[in-house]
């Protein structure tokens, strides 16, 4: 099964919520702001949920955004860490891994 959201997606998700807004997420993420509406409205499409709701001129997000909000934090910093640790692995770097016995 393929993933139906990318990391680009997510990460405009994230940036909303950071940022305050559609626009300072554009801003942050060095987009557009029709870029970031749409890559938060495919995430809506895609899974057929509702990620805010919009009050006045902000965007407040739903028990359901929350809980996306959430889980894509801990997917883009995990993507984050894979990529940190692959670009050590390609400059030589080892990891450390230190073996214990006890004795008893």
């Amino acid at each position: 099964m393929s993933a139906k959201i990318t990391l680009d997606q997510w990460q405009a998700l994230l940036a909303v919520v950071d940022e305050g807004g559609y626009a300072s997420a554009a801003e942050a993420l060095n987009k557009s702001q029709s870029a970031i509406s749409y890559a938060v409205q495919k995430i809506e499409t895609e899974l057929g949920v509702r990620a805010f709701t919009l009050e006045g001129r902000r965007a407040k997000l739903t028990e359901t955004g929350q809980m996306l909000y959430r889980q894509a934090k801990v997917l883009v910093e995990e993507a984050n860490r894979l990529e940190s640790a692959a670009i050590q692995l390609s400059q030589g770097w080892e990891p450390l891994v230190r073996v214990t016995a006890d004795g008893l």
